[in-house]
């Protein structure tokens, strides 16, 4: 894709593109060409010619680590490659590192083959999702400085911005709790998940016992919720809600529900947290925790940029607000014995 193709989508000159896309001239256009410009950008997956760029001023493109460039990785691979969270995540870091004058590598995973690569030239990395120590230390060994951003809060001393996970899960599973619901399940990962233990201790606080059978251990994904509710149905847990971790499962539960005759809200409810855009078309419409996706994105971008100029030293934690979004897939509890 070119600069010619960005135009024609946003409907824009190309040099309207160039000042937004390549001087991040915010006043060459007004907001709404700016959002169309770079809706463009992302829908083509257009990508600058950095070092064409660099070329043009004088600058040693060949010079590793000089070029104005951040590294994107998944923290891990699989469900996070497919996951509209992290796309949604990805455009936006995207989008505001362009707006400053800095790049995106994208890299597809933290997969080992990754690090050391010689036509790697960015000197510093934005991971999305949950990583490790492990991880972290590889990652270090190829670049400079480090920023994480996803929904846990990690015990690694490097930037972090994030949105917490547990924060939002005791919202979600609170809400239940406030329509009278006592019989609530749970689908998501569980092992080191900080949503699976802001479930628990819920529960805990509202006097309610949570046995492995009102649990579904699983990936994030469609298929997966849709495997897990079947699963709880095998355990022969009792539920009259289910609290899923993040959207994708969602999606898959609402169909597994549906296929098992029962109608949500009015025999099950369903809450999950992400509020990506795919949940407000569904039937019902989803009772979701919104995520700041957007805001994370760019202050991301903004605190690593400030790392990378200098600006501070010791580790920086911005934790993002989110809130529940009320739709249709959740309804007060009905049953004798809730």
């Amino acid at each position: 894709m070119t600069i010619k193709d960005v135009a024609k989508q946003a409907g824009v000159s190309v040099s309207t593109v160039s000042r937004v896309v390549n001087k991040g001239d915010e006043k060459s256009a007004s907001k709404e060409t700016r959002r169309k410009i770079w809706d463009a950008v992302n829908a083509l997956g257009y990508t600058p010619n950095v070092h064409a760029r660099q070329l043009k001023s004088g600058q040693n493109a060949l010079s590793k680590k000089t070029a104005k460039e951040i590294a994107c990785v998944y923290g891990r691979s699989g469900d996070s490659l497919i996951n509209p969270f992290f796309s949604a995540l990805m455009h936006a870091v995207e989008k505001a590192a362009y707006e400053k004058g800095y790049f995106l590598r994208f890299s597809s995973s933290t997969a080992p083959a990754d690090y050391g690569n010689e036509s790697n030239t960015a000197d510093s990395v934005i991971i999305l999702g949950k990583t490790d120590a492990a991880t972290l230390k590889k990652l270090q060994s190829s670049y400079r400085h480090i920023l994480y951003t996803g929904l846990q809060d990690l015990p690694l001393d490097i930037d972090q911005v994030i949105s917490s996970g547990y924060q939002a899960a005791e919202k979600a599973v609170q809400y239940l709790l406030d329509l009278g619901h006592k019989k609530i399940c749970y689908i998501g990962e569980t092992t080191n998940e900080q949503r699976y233990l802001a479930y628990q201790d819920t529960m805990a606080r509202a006097g309610l016992n949570v046995s492995k059978q009102d649990t579904a251990s699983t990936d994030f994904t469609p298929g997966k919720g849709y495997e897990a509710v079947h699963q709880l149905f095998e355990q022969n847990a009792d539920f009259t809600a289910i609290f899923c971790s993040n959207d994708a499962l969602a999606i898959g539960a609402l169909k597994a529900l549906k296929d098992r005759r029962l109608k949500v809200p009015e025999d099950v409810s369903l809450i999950s947290i992400d509020d990506i855009e795919t949940v407000r078309y569904l039937s019902p419409m989803l009772t979701t925790v919104r995520i700041p996706i957007q805001e994370m994105g760019a202050m991301a971008v903004k605190i690593l940029i400030d790392r990378i100029e200098g600006g501070h030293q010791s580790p920086v934690k911005v934790n993002l607000p989110n809130l529940v979004v009320c739709r249709d897939s959740c309804g007060t509890c009905s049953r004798k014995n809730r």
